[in-house]
């Protein structure tokens, strides 16, 4: 048998052996290193054993170091393990990747995952160690340079009112001095909503259906830039988790652009058409995959996002009963998908909330 054919074959604690074992071979390299610690590692969270590839990553570090360093997953799953074991540092995991990758979509992925759980300050150490070769990275394309920013500038704008809740725009714009041009015009606003300093400026539904794309969309923003006070206020959401619905929620939000453009009510301007929600959920597992704490955050805030369009007048009862019971219906596939975020409490999250009983409830 050769030895990936034994590794497969053994049962967790076997393989745990022949993993340590294989960093001491001469020609075990950065592709062994992956695969090996790959599979290994799905074995042991299989098992309920996950904690234990701790161990064998430091086996490695001490049998294999110049693979150990080399290879990017090594530094993921250092990450991951520090965000799910009590009392690692996960700001040092964090910037050692970010550091040595540079890469923007890991990094935000993982930073993504330190947000939804309000771990503030990790993620902005992380987001801005990567930056300088995320700004630089020829081959990244510009939405996802700009994606990327916006969820920095979002991360520092939520770490500086965690450490000063009165913190001012000018405060503020010391610290994004680092991204220069990059800064979104919008941040002004942002800090004014996001805080509940300024309320939206409350609209009629009317008025709402005659505005003009360009000018929709900018109300669109600030109406979901003070939603999410409701969501730290009423479902006591973290700093952080809250802006995990940039960009996601925009997305789904069908707009003057949805039901083929015919808009007669502002549910119609703000409630997911049913057919993009079903797409969604079933038909981005791949996109889910790379970004599945913004995914978890998007859906968890969708009734709430209903119920705050009911409050202030936007949608009547029954359009929104009418809309939340099919959307619950299609959302309650969604906690499964979620796997693959390696984060066994996002998935239990998702199971109460989306699965846990009747959508009126």
């Amino acid at each position: 048998m050769t030895f990936y054919e034994r590794l497969h074959a053994a049962s967790v604690d076997e393989k745990l052996v022949l993993a340590r074992e294989a960093a001491g071979h001469p020609g075990f390299d950065e592709e062994d290193a992956f695969e090996v610690g790959s599979h290994v590692e799905e074995a042991l969270n299989q098992a309920g054993r996950y904690a234990e590839l701790e161990a064998l990553l430091e086996a490695w570090k001490e049998r294999a170091p110049r693979v150990y360093e080399a290879e990017p997953a090594v530094r993921t799953w250092r990450v991951e393990l520090a965000l799910r074991l009590p009392g690692r540092d996960v700001k040092a995991a964090l910037v050692s990747l970010a550091r040595r990758t540079g890469d923007a979509a890991l990094v935000s992925r993982l930073a993504e995952w330190c947000l939804y759980r309000g771990r503030l300050h990790e993620a902005r150490a992380g987001l801005l160690e990567a930056w300088p070769q995320v700004r630089e990275d020829e081959t990244l394309a510009e939405w996802t340079r700009v994606d990327y920013v916006t969820r920095a500038v979002l991360t520092c704008m939520d770490a500086g009112l965690r450490e000063e809740p009165g913190l001012s725009l000018e405060r503020l714009n010391e610290q994004l001095s680092l991204f220069d041009r990059a800064v979104p015009h919008w941040v002004a606003q942002g800090l004014e909503l996001r805080t509940g300093r300024r309320p939206w400026a409350r609209r009629e539904g009317h008025s709402l259906l005659g505005l003009p794309p360009e000018a929709f969309f900018d109300e669109q923003r600030a109406l979901v830039m003070t939603f999410e006070t409701e969501l730290r206020v009423r479902q006591g959401w973290p700093w952080g988790r809250t802006q995990l619905l940039y960009p996601e929620l925009f997305h789904l939000l069908p707009g003057p652009l949805g039901h083929g453009g015919v808009v007669e009510r502002p549910l119609h301007l703000l409630l997911p058409v049913l057919t993009d929600l079903e797409h969604w959920v079933r038909g981005l597992g791949e996109e889910r995959a790379l970004h599945p704490h913004v995914h978890a955050a998007t859906a968890l805030a969708l009734r709430p996002w209903g119920e705050y369009l009911h409050r202030l007048g936007l949608v009547e009862d029954g359009e929104l009963a009418q809309w939340w019971e099919r959307a619950w219906e299609l959302l309650s596939a969604l906690p499964e998908q979620l796997a693959a975020a390696n984060d066994p409490l996002l998935v239990e999250e998702a199971h109460r909330f989306l699965r846990g009983g009747w959508p009126h409830g």
